[in-house]
């Protein structure tokens, strides 16, 4: 980030976030320059958390689970951010998604897995299946404002409680404020951190000790890549 970037950014940040989150944010920034490097906030939500009941309302919009071969259509517009190729490799997971529209207007979704799932090309996230791994909200941009994302959460949720799951774990990026202080006005409670470090063919992972409650780690993809890996901890 360049010097006068890097003022502007916090002058416009400081009153929003605070002093310590902008250094942390800066911070992050500038190891990245170097190194993939990435804090998790591991957190996870029960519908007891959930405290507004506005949260649950997206009026004018139907939500429900939705087959991929249904949001297949949806994939080559350039408007919902994901591809056939992703499509078929979450079907194969048996991951679900929870779509909203407006008419035939696919208008927001998230993704719910009961399995390990990738965070990207090199890292692998584990958890415990007693939770369900939401990932990969998204909202079309015409679409945005509207609270859709944290509805349609709060509908999955509702639906995988009855079904018998304790709730949604999921994450956020450590410097990633807007989406922190929003997960946590939906009722998600952080319980541990994550760290991700990837250099050249090298990558190390660590989780904290309050993760192991959660069955929650990140592995280094090394079979799929090749890699040299390192981990703080093993799964029990």
């Amino acid at each position: 980030m360049e010097t006068r970037k890097m003022i502007d950014y916090m002058v416009k940040n400081v009153t929003k976030y605070g002093v310590v989150d902008v250094l942390h944010d800066i911070e992050c920034r500038l190891i990245n320059k170097f190194v993939q490097f990435q804090i998790l906030k591991g957190m996870t939500v029960q519908l007891e958390d959930v405290t507004d009941p506005g949260l649950f309302e997206a009026r004018g919009f139907e939500g429900r689970f939705v087959g991929w071969d249904e949001l297949a259509k949806f994939a080559h517009d350039g408007l919902h951010d994901f591809s056939i190729d992703f499509l078929r490799q979450a079907h194969m997971r048996g991951d679900r998604c929870y779509a909203l529209f407006e008419g035939e207007a696919l208008a927001a979704y998230g993704w719910y897995s009961s399995l390990s799932t990738p965070i990207d090309d090199h890292f692998l996230l584990h958890f415990d299946p007693a939770w369900t791994y939401m990932y990969k909200g998204y909202t079309v941009p015409a679409y945005r404002g509207k609270r859709l994302h944290a509805a349609g959460m709060c509908r999955a949720l509702r639906a995988l409680t009855g079904q018998g799951k304790k709730g949604l774990i999921s994450w956020v990026f450590s410097n990633n404020f807007a989406s922190l202080h929003s997960v946590a006005r939906m009722g998600y409670r952080i319980f541990g951190e994550a760290y991700l470090l990837r250099s050249g063919s090298r990558s190390f992972t660590y989780a904290s000790r309050a993760c192991r409650d959660y069955g929650f780690w990140v592995e280094a993809r090394a079979s799929a890549f090749g890699e040299n890996t390192k981990k703080g901890w093993s799964h029990p």
